[in-house]
């Protein structure tokens, strides 16, 4: 078994620390994403089935998480600002600052206090007044990891009533945890030298480790 170093190894290099810091945590979504992932067997269906939603919960908080060590902002963190890492770390234009905006509003918001995604979320931004998303999760590789497709429906069975659909976000679990790993491993190798990252850094580290 190896020995755990103080400090990481790094008491005395801040961007070292930084880089390791950011590195063991991808690591750690890694192995949770992984345990997801891994097919278990269906109650419901003859075919084996995903932890899909916390999967999905996981990618959102990292994300988040990321985001906050990037901006220096915790508590008071939007997704407009998850956009703004995105723009710089996550492949374009599959991350746009709508893919971003709906994937925080519609799913992070309701996977945090619900534990599954809403069956129709309202987008309320003007500029897509009257959108009406639905969604469909799945564990595997496609690309590009989510997409809004216009796709007009109406869900009969899990409701009360009948529900009209807009639009469809198709999110796919394994290309969306790469693209998040690849981005906090990019993140890591910037905050390692930046001295402006490495400011934001250690304010959250302030916020999760009070001196």
């Amino acid at each position: 078994m190896g020995r755990t170093l103080l400090h990481r190894g790094f008491p005395d290099d801040p961007g070292r620390f930084a880089e390791k810091f950011v590195i063991d945590r991808m690591g750690g979504f890694k192995k949770d994403m992984l345990i997801c992932l891994t097919p278990s067997p269906s109650e419901s269906r003859a075919s084996p089935t995903h932890a899909y939603f916390p999967a999905l919960a996981a990618c959102c908080g990292t994300l988040e998480y990321l985001t906050a060590l990037y901006t220096g902002r915790g508590g008071s963190l939007g997704w407009d600002q998850v956009a703004i890492f995105a723009e710089n770390y996550l492949p374009q234009p599959d991350y746009s600052e709508d893919t971003i905006r709906v994937l925080m509003q519609a799913f992070r918001n309701s996977v945090a206090h619900r534990g599954i995604a809403t069956g129709i979320w309202v987008d309320r931004n003007p500029k897509y007044l009257g959108r009406r998303v639905t969604w469909k999760v799945l564990a595997n590789s496609a690309r590009p990891a989510i997409q809004i497709i216009q796709e007009d429906g109406i869900i009969k069975y899990d409701p009360p009533w009948q529900c009209q659909y807009t639009h469809r976000v198709h999110i796919h679990l394994k290309s969306f945890g790469l693209d998040i790993r690849n981005a906090g491993r990019e993140y890591a190798t910037d905050v390692s030298f930046n001295s402006e990252l490495q400011k934001m850094f250690f304010k959250i580290m302030r916020k999760l480790y009070p001196q």
